[in-house]
């Protein structure tokens, strides 16, 4: 099942990319360049999530336990950092772009992406009994202000 979860990925950042580049764009004038600082801090919080998982990275939402459960650095804030890295950097690059479609594309992700981090916390919760403190105190994809 987790291939499942690869192929439909793949195949949305497909589309995302096709929309990048063939669809139509818009003129937005100066606020265009709002999407440079999602692009900016989406490819910093992504590179400290690879940077923790080196080459223990797997696409498949089931855990890697040669990893364990991550709770420092980016972690201690986030619970997927990668995808909140990736959606604000698609977000990011398509404003830039100024392409309407493209930020559509970008919110398929996001359903995707809000799916898949479901599926792969189910897993975490059988492989690790403390993974449910760490969700009450830690938010999904953005940090929690109020706990």
């Amino acid at each position: 099942m987790g291939y499942i979860w690869v192929f439909i990925q793949a195949i949305l950042f497909l589309i995302y990319v096709f929309t990048l580049i063939f669809s139509t764009g818009a003129s937005w004038g100066v606020w265009r360049w709002l999407g440079v600082p999602l692009i900016a801090v989406g490819a910093w919080i992504g590179l400290a999530a690879l940077r923790m998982h080196g080459r223990r990275l797997t696409p498949l939402p089931e855990p890697n336990p040669a990893l364990g459960l991550q709770r420092t650095g980016v972690y201690a804030v986030i619970r997927h950092p990668m995808y909140t890295g990736l959606l604000l950097s698609a977000f990011g690059l398509a404003i830039v772009a100024q392409k309407p479609l493209a930020i559509a594309a970008a919110g398929a992700l996001t359903v995707f992406f809000n799916l898949k981090a479901r599926e792969e916390e189910r897993h975490l919760q059988r492989c690790y009994p403390d993974y449910a403190d760490y969700q009450r105190t830690t938010g999904r994809f953005l940090p929690r202000w109020r706990q």
